[in-house]
Order: C-alpha cells, then sequence, then structure tokens
C-alpha cells in the first residue's frame, strides 16, 4: 500500500519496524488509539506479558501518572499509551521514561504511532530531558520554523484540521530534536504502514 506523503510529514512516520511488537501490545495500541476523551497507559514485557495498566484523570490536562511504587517492575519494559490529541510525546512523558528506565516508550493516536527508546548510554535524567523539552519549545528558531510551516500554502492546503495538525506537527519536531540531542532513537508510522 502506497502511502501519500504530505509536505510537513515527518520522513521518520515511515518506519513501519515500530509495528514489530508483540502482537499483544500492538493489539492494546489498537483499541486505545482513537479513544478520544480518556487517557490510558501500559507497561508491557517485550513478550507481550501486560504488567500494568493505567488510565488517565482531567486535571486540568488529560494525563496518566505512573506510581513510583511501579518503578521497579517497569524498569527496562515497554511502556505504551494514547494521545487524544494525536500528539507525539509530551515532556512528562519522556521525563516518565527516563525515570522508569524503560527499554522503549510509545505513544498511540488517530493517524500514527511514535516510539522513543534510549541511546547506549540509556536515558538522560529526567529533569535534564525536561529541560531540553522546554529548551526546544521555546527556541525563537523553532518557532520561526513552526510559523513558516503553518503560515505556507502547501500545509494550509493539505490540513485537514489546522489547529490539530500544526499541534502534531509541532510536537514531531519537538521530540525529534531532543532525541537528536540525546541520540535517542526516535520513530514512527502511519497506521495502515504496518
Amino acid at each position: 500500500m502506497t502511502v501519500q506523503r504530505k509536505i510537513y510529514d515527518n520522513p521518520n512516520m515511515t518506519a513501519p519496524q515500530v509495528f514489530c511488537r508483540h502482537p499483544d501490545i500492538i493489539c492494546f495500541e489498537r483499541e486505545i488509539r482513537n479513544i478520544n476523551d480518556w487517557e490510558f497507559a501500559g507497561i508491557f514485557t517485550s513478550q507481550g506479558e501486560l504488567l500494568h495498566r493505567y488510565s488517565g484523570r482531567y486535571n486540568g490536562t488529560l494525563h496518566v501518572e505512573i506510581p513510583d511504587a511501579d518503578r521497579l517492575s517497569s524498569r527496562h519494559q515497554i511502556l505504551t499509551h494514547n494521545h487524544p490529541s494525536d500528539t507525539s510525546f509530551s515532556q512528562p512523558d519522556l521525563e516518565t521514561a527516563a525515570r522508569f528506565d524503560v527499554a522503549e516508550v510509545r505513544v498511540v493516536g488517530e493517524t500514527g504511532i511514535y516510539s522513543m527508546s534510549p541511546s547506549r548510554n540509556g536515558w538522560p535524567e529526567p529533569s535534564i530531558i525536561g529541560d531540553r523539552f522546554r529548551e526546544v519549545d521555546s527556541d525563537p528558531e523553532f518557532n520561526s520554523r513552526m510559523l513558516d510551516i503553518e503560515f505556507s500554502a502547501e500545509f494550509l492546503d493539505q490540513a485537514k484540521d489546522v489547529y490539530r495538525d500544526i499541534r502534531r506537527i509541532r510536537s514531531d519536531l519537538r521530540c525529534r530534536q531532543v532525541a537528536e540531542t540525546f541520540g535517542l532513537v526516535y520513530e514512527g508510522a502511519r497506521w495502515g504502514t504496518e
């Protein structure tokens, strides 16, 4: 199946290897990907065993909190969750991945799936990854690039929902820069490319 690439698509969204996980993990992700009013998360072994399942709550933002009591059993496992916003990782997502030292953190949405894994040296400290996330987000050059995309004729012609699409692109480009800083492995794919 050929997927038509849009001008603002991340070329990393053509990494179908993100679907090469245990079928039980992919099944869980398919179940939660289109849920738009609640966030769900699961921590799995690479063999597909569900160790923990969490649901989000609304406290000004929609997110899942993973208790520190689950840190030891979550170490070197796969953390996956949905984003009703259809965006890539949030700052708390990456800080949690680093704090819990997971083998991989994944986020699924309506249009695709993102994956981030530590470098050979592991995850940076949670506060360091959080600082870099904020630095990228407030960088004038980054924000100028986002405005160039948002107001380009190509983007406006191709966007289904300008606000939602620009949020997704912003989160993707921000996560790509954070990953590059620390040598993290960041990739993704659109549903339907598996």
